[in-house]
């Protein structure tokens, strides 16, 4: 009897070290992903797919190395197919174990994380029903996944998240309302309070959890302080994320903090000089020049926009060629008012007429009231 209970006490000891280590391995690798350090990040989930080749953790968290370098400049494509080929080895391996016994929790709750995340990648691709095919899919897996463990909050991130944009997003994008017919009803409010749940009682999702909540305070609530604390302690942690970064000087804009937003703003165009990664692409750059102009309009300091403005100009000319932006109308508007500024009207009403001959941005109205009446 004494025997048994020393092997008993030896497993105890050696499975928590087992699961101490590969839980050590995959907070590196996750924490690496949000400091941009992706070779070191690879090697952690490399290691433990190695020693664990039949868990679908290090694989669903390769998925999301792959997704992070999309989400630092989402127009570019070319990390889609890695992305896409990653996200299959995810769902080989959860079909794998889900075939001998489906009411796996992790097998079900990494199969719906993987396919959430497909799914997003497609509705910034626009392609609309096959989001649409993946969220459905996705929504089901996390919704039992919750089921078999009620008390584990990092599978509440993705219901969270679908039910905040279930409500939000018809409204906003009607090409999607047909779509949302198969699916339930959102509700955004409650969808808020379980990502926030998520952002303060998960395992591996409190970081991405904080990233979804700045996000949404930004682009959707419009709610500036909520965004900057966020935000905030976001970039504090993760100082070498350019998202964190950006998501913390668009909110110093929105609580017109115009000195902390110019300064801000001047360190990502740096970054970018320097070629850092998440920094050095043209969106990025446009997006400094374009609020480092905005501030320096709202602090009466117009003649000292010039450059950006011009800069802000060169990039849309590269990145709008074929399609309208509400950056590029927003530039247009602001280069009219600066020629105004300058006393020269005529080349202002030029700017004015670009911003009219182009989709209404909600800027058609003040462009018409600028080339009547001039800026002021």
């Amino acid at each position: 009897m004494k025997r048994i209970a020393i092997y008993i006490f030896l497993f105890l000891i050696s499975t928590a070290s087992y699961s101490q280590v590969n839980d050590y391995l995959l907070d590196r690798g996750i924490n690496y992903i949000y400091r941009v350090q992706f070779d070191s990040a690879q090697l952690q989930f490399t290691e433990f797919t190695k020693q664990n080749p039949d868990a679908p953790e290090g694989y669903f968290f390769q998925a999301m190395l792959e997704w992070w370098k999309i989400n630092l400049d989402k127009n570019n494509e070319s990390n889609d197919e890695n992305f896409t080929n990653k996200v299959n080895k995810v769902l080989e391996v959860c079909d794998r174990i889900l075939d001998k016994d489906d009411n796996d929790f992790r097998a079900t709750f990494y199969k719906g994380g993987a396919l959430g995340y497909r799914g997003l990648l497609k509705s910034i691709r626009e392609s609309w029903l096959r989001a649409a095919e993946d969220g459905r899919e996705a929504l089901n897996l996390l919704d039992k996944a919750a089921e078999l463990q009620p008390n584990n909050k990092d599978a509440l991130l993705g219901i969270g998240i679908y039910n905040y944009f279930a409500e939000y997003v018809p409204d906003r994008y009607p090409v999607v309302k047909p779509l949302m017919l198969l699916f339930p009803r959102g509700d955004k409010v409650k969808g808020l309070l379980q990502i926030k749940e998520v952002a303060i009682n998960s395992r591996f999702a409190k970081t991405e959890a904080n990233y979804i909540l700045a996000y949404l305070y930004i682009n959707y609530e419009k709610n500036y302080s909520e965004a900057e604390a966020y935000s905030k302690k976001l970039f504090t942690e993760f100082s070498e994320n350019a998202v964190f970064e950006r998501f913390l000087y668009t909110s110093y804009i929105g609580l017109s903090r115009l000195i902390d937003a110019i300064d801000g703003w001047k360190k990502v165009l740096e970054k970018g000089a320097n070629k850092q990664t998440g920094y050095d692409n043209k969106h990025t750059l446009r997006e400094a020049n374009y609020y480092i102009a905005v501030a320096l309009f709202n602090m009466k300091r117009i003649l000292e926009a010039e450059v950006y403005l011009k800069d802000c100009e060169s990039i849309n000319s590269e990145i709008d060629r074929n399609n309208e932006s509400s950056f590029t109308a927003n530039t247009f508007l602001l280069l009219g008012a600066y020629y105004d500024a300058k006393g020269n009207h005529g080349k202002a009403e030029d700017y004015y007429d670009k911003v009219l001959s182009m989709k209404d941005f909600n800027t058609h109205r003040q462009a018409e009231l600028y080339k009547k009446n001039g800026y002021k």
